[in-house]
């Protein structure tokens, strides 16, 4: 199982600015890993962000993961790719993408959760949804803090090696530290980053927390 960075960055559609240019700021900021997140984009438009962002992340030496594209993942030779329950499957995506490369799955429920948990295919989930957040406004269901507690220790009956579960969706700051309490391996965030003003600040404040709790980010 490959090695998934606690905190992914991910990028989205903003009216401002580009992904490349979001992808920038936040490798500035710190960031070492990147998600990016084309949504309703042609293939090539899709591949030219893709490479643009690709070179950026390795100037930053960032991990770069693909969302939803496997065939984009495998053109630039990404680090990694997202798949969410109606993408590619992960199986196919293993075989086509090789065992060094980072594949995540989603999960909104705990169902989901331990259906991938068994399988044993990804290398993290992204759970959530968390919170209301505007990258899925449609999403109405949320995951409490309890919740994802007893995920946890459901996974870890059916499991030796649980995979770690990264909490997504509106997280804030205030958050972090009770799903680190509650024994999660991460956060994926996008406007927490995407929308603040001093990126540089922000990340520091989250490295922060996970060390306060005890997590060393580089291991």
């Amino acid at each position: 199982m490959m090695k998934s960075s606690r905190i992914h960055y991910i990028t989205q559609d903003m009216p401002n600015k580009t992904h490349q240019q979001l992808a920038l700021e936040a490798c500035q900021a710190g960031v070492n890993l990147v998600q990016l997140r084309l949504k309703e984009k042609e293939k090539g438009e899709m591949l030219k962000i893709a490479l643009e962002t690709q070179k950026i992340c390795k100037q930053f030496k960032a991990k770069l993961v693909i969302n939803d594209h496997l065939d984009l993942a495998l053109a630039i030779d990404a680090d990694g790719v997202h798949l969410g329950n109606d993408d590619l499957d992960h199986e196919i995506a293993r075989t086509e993408f090789g065992k060094n490369k980072i594949i995540g799955a989603t999960a909104y429920t705990e169902t989901e959760a331990l259906y991938h948990q068994q399988r044993g295919i990804a290398d993290y989930m992204g759970l959530g949804t968390f919170r209301k957040t505007r990258t899925k406004p449609e999403i109405r269901n949320f995951l409490s803090l309890q919740q994802i507690k007893s995920l946890i220790d459901q996974q870890k009956q059916l499991d030796h090696h649980p995979i770690p579960l990264l909490v997504i969706g509106g997280v804030k700051i205030s958050d972090i530290k009770p799903l680190l309490s509650a024994g999660v391996y991460g956060i994926a965030i996008a406007s927490l980053i995407n929308e603040s003003e001093d990126k540089k600040s922000i990340y520091r404040t989250i490295q922060n927390i996970f060390q306060e709790s005890g997590i060393d980010l580089n291991n």
